[in-house]
Order: C-alpha cells, then structure tokens, then sequence
C-alpha cells in the first residue's frame, strides 16, 4: 500500500475539513440529529457524503488504483476519519467506507460484479453496511447469528442481526452466516431483496444510525471460501476500530476547543469561568487524555500500515486505541457538558451530541 507524505497528508486533512465546515455546520449536524431522533429521519447526509466521495474522493482512498482509487494504507483514512469527528459529520465513512469496502474489496475474486460495486461504493452511488458482530459488538463465531443454506447453486441466508451500523441506508450488506458444515463463511446481500426486513433501531446518536436486520431465505452470493476467515475478519475490524479511533481523537479535539472558547468568554461573579480553578483543572486534564488518545491511535494506525494480516501485535493496538480513546472522548464530552452548565443538555447547543458520540462509540465494535 502507498505511503501518505506529509504534505499530502495536510492537503487531504484540509480538504475534508472545508468539505465539512461548508456543509457539516453545527447547525446542520443538529438538525440531521434531531430529525433522526424525533422525525424518524435516517441521520446520514447525503448531499454531504456525495460531496466527499465526488470533490475529495475520502471512500476511495484505500482502493486500488485500477478502481480510480489511491491505494493508501489505514493512516490515510485515519486522516479523513479525524477531520469527520471533528464535525460529528453524519456520513457512513467507517460502516461503508472502511470496514465493509476492505472486506469486499478484500473478497472481489469471487464476485463477478466486484470491480462496478467498489466503483459505486467510491463514488457514492451505493452504500454497504457489514453485519458481523453478535449483541456485544465482538467478532466471535459463536456470535454469529445468522445460518446460510445451499439451495441449488444458489445461497439463502435466515436469522436476525441487531446493531448493524448503517444498516438501513445500505444497499450492499456483507454479512457472516454459519453454513452447513458448521463453518462461518462471508455472503453479499441486496437490501432490496424481498427477504430482507429493515427495521431502525433507536439509538442514543442520532448521527450513527443502527437498524436490526431480519433475512427470511434472502438470496445471498457467497464471498469467501471453505477456508477460515477468522484472520480476515479480526484483520479488517481491526482497521475500522483503529479508524475510528483516528475520529475519536477529532471529536475530543474540537470539544476541548469548544470547551476552551466557552471559558474564554462565559462570565461569572465579574469574570470569565476559564479563570476558576476547577474549570482550568478539567481543561488541563482533556488536553492530558487527546495527547494520550492522538498516540495511542497513531500507534494503531502506523502498525496496521504495515501488514495484511492480523496478529497479535495488530490486535493489542487497534484493541488499545479504542478503549483509550473512549475513555479520553467519554470524559472529555463528559467535562464539556459540565462547563457549558445547563445549555449543555438543551438541543441549541452541540455539547450534548459529543457526549452522545462519546457514549455509542464506547461501546461500537465492543466495549473498552
């Protein structure tokens, strides 16, 4: 995989961040919040993530370059993935972008479709979603929930997934189902098959939108072989949980600096509370957690820069970014929301959607 230099890794940084305060504005994360949460609205962007694939080009960064790609490693999307925290962007960059479009393209050689799928998923005229986790967000085999059957030369697949990550804006599902013989394999299903049920989960982040699959004889195209594919699992949910740390550590930098200016210029008692012991205690301590969380994510993401193959060094990383950066983001939009006072909790103000971000991140892809 290509290397990022540094300045290009400062340009796609930038483009993503204007990207994003042209059209990811406070105001406009809120309402997309809001709408998922009290109008049953999807909580993803479209105009927004359309601008991302087409003028940035964030979902086709890690892909080949024969599919129009650039061929960067995890530490390329981390870059996006931090710029997206940072603005609470509702896009489905780690559910579509990263996890399920490394294991398709991953998976290609046994899709015929492969090479327009990918280039639909890059451009963003498709979205896909990957359900491979049981209740607690770990892949395990004895977590998977849904059983694939051979009926002819054709692949049905039965059972119900919980908690699939923009499961109801997807169009392409990646989905693990135990087979015959016991064994987990990796199928492709349309969301638009008549066996396919969809059901929006209500979720404490109106900007990570989750949906409850329910396949009844869905009609599935299998992916991966006879083989094991516990090692390409790990290997790819360790890529989507180092990227998302990458946006853990955006978040937790724009709330100490929302923080910050809040305590610059929030007056009591004659003078501005940046002044008070307390507050300039809990700012402190936010910059300690980003500057923890910024290396334990860089850590991850160098490491997973360098192999294909998950191991136990790969593992212990991605592992540790994100119970690091949980940590550091819960406690920052924690610390946040208590200088902000009261407005803290009310929808006019943003420090409650970081602590909403905070708190479902925590436990995506299991807990810390």
């Amino acid at each position: 995989m290509t290397a990022l230099a540094d300045d290009e890794r400062q340009e796609l940084a930038q483009s993503v961040r204007g990207a994003c305060e042209r059209m990811a504005s406070e105001e406009q994360v809120r309402a997309v919040a809001y709408s998922a949460e009290e109008d049953g609205g999807s909580g993803f962007d479209t105009v927004l993530w359309d601008a991302l694939c087409n003028q940035v080009g964030v979902a086709a960064i890690a892909l080949p370059e024969h599919l129009g790609g650039a061929g960067y490693g995890p530490s390329a999307l981390g870059v996006v993935a931090h710029e997206l925290g940072r603005a609470l962007a509702p896009v489905p960059f780690v559910s579509s972008a990263v996890l399920a479009t490394g294991l398709l393209l991953e998976l290609a050689e046994r899709d015929p479709d492969s090479d327009k799928r990918l280039t639909g998923l890059a451009e963003g005229r498709r979205i896909a979603s990957a359900a491979l986790t049981g209740d607690g967000g770990l892949w395990r085999r004895d977590a998977v929930t849904l059983t694939a059957t051979r009926v002819g030369e054709q692949w049905q697949v039965d059972g119900t997934a919980r908690h699939v990550l923009g499961g109801a804006i997807a169009d392409d599902l990646v989905v693990v189902a135990n087979t015959e013989n016991g064994e987990p394999a990796v199928f492709l299903v349309d969301s638009g098959d008549e066996g396919v049920a969809v059901e929006v989960e209500q979720s404490l982040d109106g900007t990570r939108p989750m949906a409850t699959l329910t396949l009844s004889a869905a009609r599935a195209a299998q992916l991966s072989g006879a083989g094991p594919i516990d090692d390409l699992i790990q290997r790819n949910v360790n890529v989507a949980l180092a990227v998302l740390s990458a946006e853990q550590v955006g978040a937790c930098e724009r709330v100490l600096e929302i923080a910050t200016d809040y305590a610059k210029t929030r007056e009591q008692f004659g003078r501005p509370i940046g002044s008070f012991q307390a507050i300039k205690h809990k700012c402190a301590d936010m910059l300690v957690d980003l500057e923890w969380a910024r290396s334990a994510s860089q850590a991850a993401l160098q490491a997973l820069d360098g192999t294909h193959r998950a191991d136990d060094e790969t593992d212990w990383r991605a592992s540790m970014a994100k119970a690091v950066c949980s940590e550091s983001l819960r406690n920052a939009a924690h610390a946040n929301v208590q200088i902000h006072g009261g407005i803290g909790f009310t929808w006019e103000d943003s420090a409650h959607l970081y602590l909403r971000r905070a708190r479902t991140d925590e436990v995506l892809f299991g807990s810390p």
